[in-house]
């Protein structure tokens, strides 16, 4: 018995042993093959702007599409000149030149090579003077091409617009004066008359203060507020009375032993007079930064703090193991073990994060997966800090390995347009399935990247705004076949985790539309052809007498059908699906409206085991935590940090290039892109309701908020009139082509069922054309502002232009009465209210 005992702990020993040597070669060979992330290398451009240093530039190491990089707006007077200060970390440069372009970078304007500049330290100053070759209060696109020693060009872009009526010196004055007074109660009196502090203000939570928020929340409430960095000024729109401007620093709040440290941003909207500065729009944002070694484990408990919505949390089948994101810092915490991994971030220290390239925040991560083993998939997209692929923008993909320790990019897809264009095409759709095939939308088109072979095929291209929708869960995809919106036959289904395609037909005479998802469920509506009405601006009426709720199996849960009711828009929201309905009036030979009506969904949302939760404290108001399925042992509590797998070559993938023949119209505001559309008036719309402005894709101004002219008209329109053989509409087409050099009669082509965009089209082939149906007459005066004539159609029938406005009345050129005349502003705008806002208009291309 004693032998055996013997026997038997010498064979553990002996085993215990092996585990121990095998574990330290298996450790031994993971070193060799890993690698902690490389440190930024790139330095930073910034110019000099009334004495104050601005519009910092972070480089880039491809050639980018320029129309979308709208980060910045360069402000330079008569004399052309810049001031540029450059940050080189220490790196030897060997080479600095400009580009001067258009805005999209196609033409060339300018190419200089600058052979003059200071160097003290590890900065570089120098001015640069442009050739006269530019014009006033037009924007141009300014590229600085830096050549660090044995390196090849970095490119760093702005836009630029040259005029001596910015009044820039009153608009930085003001904004920093504004800033600084907030962290001083007493200095900060002088704030309130500019403050519009009413309901809509959330008193309640640092993350986010406005210009509605009472005075003691603009001046940081009770929190010891204290700044860590000065602030980064940046520049994003400018015209002789507004301006546009964002500050990014970094604070902290000192609590006894425990310092939390915050990155925050503000953005100014700004009016100047010379009586006075005016704060148009004002807004703070307070994001915590996570520190994992601090003590903010309490029972069952994360303390993240001031976050607000920014925190993304996802978690296994389980919730065993869930990750959360926040701060661009990604974390996956085991329950069971007790560990708590920081899987990704370009910075990981304090001296990091005051690194501006390695905190630099025009990046998100977004978890793909997460299983009970602990290993997660997840995508770091946008501009990379630092790395493999510093300066790039793009996707990878990466996994992590919980047996391991290690974080492996899987694959890496190269994007040559902006963070911000880059982040609205992965929220549309990014989805990894059971056989590791990564899907996501570029462009109109849906990709499939198997992430084994590091091959991309196109699962569908042509995606039109509206013709496709995707679930929640972005498992589900279906889409209609055909490029006419409104006459699709047939739409497929595709469930991304089976790869399974259906196909669901429309009914012979039918056409078949695309609603939506309620969870995995697919709805969609038929209608008749003979029932489908287009009017002369060419929009349809598309009246749905039938629509079906069909499960992701197949199953048609639902048939929705009245008689004589037609669905002609809808809404979900939730479990709830709302629906716009008309009725077909014999009399009138139209679509009345009737009553909406609701279709609600019995499926409970379901909640996981680790979830989110907001609780308010004192000082620092609303703070956001985890609430975690056990309690956490804190002094048991194991931190760990993954290193990077190494590979040889690069695992970068082309994406097949598609076409598409759709204009899109971006929408840029305070939170960057805003909303993309095809459709141009719900651009402006959304841009008016914002004060933002909407650019093409080439970067030409479409629309944009600014005061307009107290008066203006256009003196070369003049009144004609309708006749019998010639409409009101057809005057004013043949008017508004005239005014353009055009001489033609249209009424021919209004009754072969030509639209008033096709006529416009076809003749203004140097112009835009623009439907703003829905728009405010508001928001169209900006037209008649640029001596630019808007044609406004009405329900019986007639048309007018709006050629003038002053601060009371618009004025009519009216072919029904052969009349140039006033109306009341108020009264215009009720009119042209009951009659649609049927709009149309355009812009001359640069």
């Amino acid at each position: 018995m004693k032998k055996a005992i013997i026997k038997g702990v010498l064979l553990g020993f002996v085993f215990a042993l092996a585990l121990v040597i095998i574990s330290a070669v298996m450790n031994q060979g993971n070193t060799d093959m890993t690698t902690e992330m490389g440190d930024p290398t790139y330095p930073i451009v910034s110019m000099i702007v009334k004495g104050k240093q601005v519009n910092s530039l972070h480089g880039y190491a491809q050639s980018m599409q320029s129309a979308y990089l709208r980060d910045t707006l360069q402000p330079v007077e008569s004399d052309r000149k810049i001031s540029v200060h450059i940050d080189t970390y220490g790196r030897e440069i060997s080479e600095i030149a400009f580009e001067v372009r258009s805005l999209e970078g196609k033409r060339l304007v300018e190419s200089t090579e600058v052979t003059s500049y200071e160097q003290e330290s590890d900065v570089i100053t120098f001015d640069i003077t442009l050739k006269d070759l530019i014009e006033n209060d037009k924007e141009y696109l300014l590229v600085f091409l830096i050549t660090p020693e044995g390196s090849t060009p970095i490119r760093y872009y702005t836009r630029m617009v040259m005029s001596d009526s910015l009044h820039m010196q009153e608009k930085l004055g003001y904004i920093v004066d504004f800033h600084e007074r907030t962290f001083d109660k007493e200095a900060a009196a002088e704030l309130t008359k500019y403050l519009e502090s009413n309901s809509e203000g959330d008193n309640t939570t640092f993350d986010k203060v406005t210009i509605h928020s009472s005075f003691n929340q603009v001046t940081w409430g009770d929190l010891k507020i204290n700044k860590m960095t000065e602030p980064d000024i940046s520049i994003k729109e400018l015209t002789e009375q507004t301006g546009s401007f964002q500050m990014e620093y970094l604070a902290f709040v000192k609590e006894g032993k425990d310092v939390n440290f915050y990155r925050i941003s503000e953005y100014y909207r700004v009016r100047y007079t010379p009586d006075r500065m005016y704060l148009l729009d004002y807004e703070r944002n307070m994001h915590q930064i996570f520190d994992e070694e601090a003590d903010v484990y309490v029972n069952d408990k994360i303390m993240l703090g001031i976050t607000g919505d920014q925190v993304s949390l996802q978690e296994s089948d389980g919730g065993n193991i869930f990750t959360f994101v926040t701060a661009d810092k990604l974390y996956s915490y085991n329950v069971t073990d007790n560990k708590l991994a920081r899987l990704f971030s370009f910075y990981e220290n304090t001296e990091q994060l005051t690194d501006a390239r390695s905190a630099y925040n025009k990046h998100d991560i977004k978890v793909l997966n997460v299983d009970e083993t602990g290993n997660v998939a997840f995508l770091v997209y946008g501009y990379m800090n630092r790395g493999r692929h510093e300066g790039s923008v793009g996707v990878a993909v990466y996994g992590y390995n919980s047996m391991t320790n290690t974080v492996e990019e899987l694959v890496y897809i190269p994007y040559d347009k902006s963070y911000e264009l880059l982040k609205t095409e992965i929220n549309k759709l990014s989805y990894l399935n059971k056989s590791n095939i990564y899907y996501f939308m570029l462009d109109g088109s849906v990709y499939a990247v198997d992430l084994e072979s590091e091959s991309c095929k196109t699962i569908a291209s042509g995606l039109r705004e509206n013709s496709y929708h995707v679930s929640d869960s972005n498992k589900m995809i279906v889409w209609q076949e055909g490029d006419d919106l409104y006459a699709s036959s047939r739409l497929t289904l595709m469930n991304l985790n089976t790869q399974a395609q259906t196909t669901i037909n429309a009914g012979t005479g039918e056409y078949i539309s695309v609603i939506g998802f309620m969870e995995e469920d697919l709805i969609y509506g038929l209608a008749k052809k003979k029932d489908i009405v287009k009017n002369n601006m060419g929009a349809t009426t598309f009246p749905m007498y039938c629509l079906k709720i069909q499960s992701d199996n197949g199953v048609i849960l639902k048939t929705y059908q009245k008689s004589n009711v037609y669905v002609v828009d809808s809404a979900i929201e939730e479990n709830q699906l709302s629906l716009s309905r008309v009725v077909w009036d014999e009399e009138t030979q139209s679509y009345l409206p009737t009553s909406d009506d609701q279709i609600m969904s019995t499926e409970e949302v379901k909640t996981g085991s680790n979830v989110l939760s907001y609780v308010v404290t004192e000082r620092y108001e609303t703070i956001c935590e985890i609430d975690v399925k056990d309690e956490i042992d804190r002094k048991g509590l194991k931190h760990l940090t993954p290193k990077e797998v190494l590979f040889e070559g690069n695992r970068s993938i082309s994406i097949p290039e598609q076409e598409h023949s759709e204009s899109h119209y971006y929408v840029y505001g305070k939170n960057g892109i805003e909303g993309i559309y095809e459709n141009p008036g719900k651009a402006v719309e959304l841009a008016y309701t914002l004060s933002a402005v909407v650019v093409d894709e080439d970067g030409e101004y479409i629309w944009k908020r600014q005061n307009r002219s107290t008066r203006n008209q256009i003196m070369a329109i003049t009144e004609d009139e309708a006749s019998e053989n010639r409409s009101s509409l057809a005057v004013c087409l043949e008017t508004v082509l005239q005014y353009e050099g055009i001489s033609r009669s249209v009424e021919h082509l209004l009754e072969r069922g030509d639209t008033i965009l096709d006529i416009l089209a076809s003749d203004l082939t140097e112009c835009t054309i623009l439907d703003l149906s829905g728009c405010s007459l508001d928001a169209v005066l900006y037209y008649v502002n640029q001596d630019i004539p808007v044609l406004a159609t009405l329900e019986d029938g007639n048309a007018v232009l709006i050629v003038g406005f002053n601060e009371l009345n618009i004025v009519l050129m009216d072919p029904s009465t052969g009349t140039l005349y006033k109306k009341g502003m108020n009264d215009s705008t009720e009119w042209l209210t009951e009659n649609g806002n049927r709009f149309i208009t355009y812009v001359r291309k640069e």
